[in-house]
């Protein structure tokens, strides 16, 4: 049984709310706009996501898709949300924590976006929120991000969000249909890094009040 089984009992908490946008685990019901969404940025979301490219191509593969990653979050080995812009109630991304290790704790972060980079700041929001679930909720040490040279637009992300770049490693990623090794960008920010930004903020905002 995995180390995260016990947390978040409550359903109501799986729901993440910011000023513009609702993140939530997906449901069999959000299949159709799961494809579309994948299908429309198919040359955009390789290679980082080139494995759900590659298995959903019907409507029946994104419901089996997602009936997994519900699996997965209940057994709390990954957390997918599904990302809503208020107001229009669209679907606009997908942000993830996973490869959760006990030792740290900590997880790596993926995220997606459609009309990028249109949704930048939408993007930015959705990490935040996320950010505060991974150190709050889940009790994380530490997130890290890997970013390709085709995706380094989320590294810049990642580092308004208070993530330090650690490094490059070199040769360290291959996608599912290619045989060219990418270079892997390394972000991390901690739970230090994390309150201390925090308490910037809060401190900023005293200010001007």
């Amino acid at each position: 049984m995995s180390y995260l089984y016990n947390i978040l009992p409550d359903a109501s908490e799986e729901q993440l709310d910011t000023k513009h946008l609702i993140l939530r685990p997906y449901e069999e019901g959000d299949a159709r706009d799961f494809m579309r969404l994948l299908q429309e940025n198919t040359a955009y979301l390789n290679p980082a996501f080139a494995g759900w490219l590659a298995r959903v191509q019907v409507l029946e593969d994104a419901r089996t898709q997602l009936r997994q990653l519900r699996t997965e979050w209940d057994s709390r080995r990954t957390f997918d949300f599904g990302v809503w812009q208020k107001g229009e109630n669209s679907y606009i991304g997908n942000i993830a924590l996973k490869n959760l290790e006990r030792a740290v704790p900590k997880a790596e972060v993926a995220l997606y976006f459609t009309e990028w980079p249109s949704s930048r700041n939408l993007a930015l929001e959705a990490l935040q929120a996320v950010l505060q679930f991974a150190f709050g909720s889940l009790g994380m040490n530490k997130v890290y991000m890997r970013c390709t040279n085709s995706n380094h637009s989320y590294g810049e992300l990642a580092l308004e969000s208070g993530f330090r770049q650690e490094g490059v490693l070199r040769n360290d990623y291959r996608g599912a249909d290619s045989e060219e090794l990418l270079d892997l960008s390394y972000y991390g920010i901690t739970r230090n890094d994390f309150e201390q930004l925090s308490s910037q903020k809060q401190a900023n905002s005293e200010a001007l009040t």
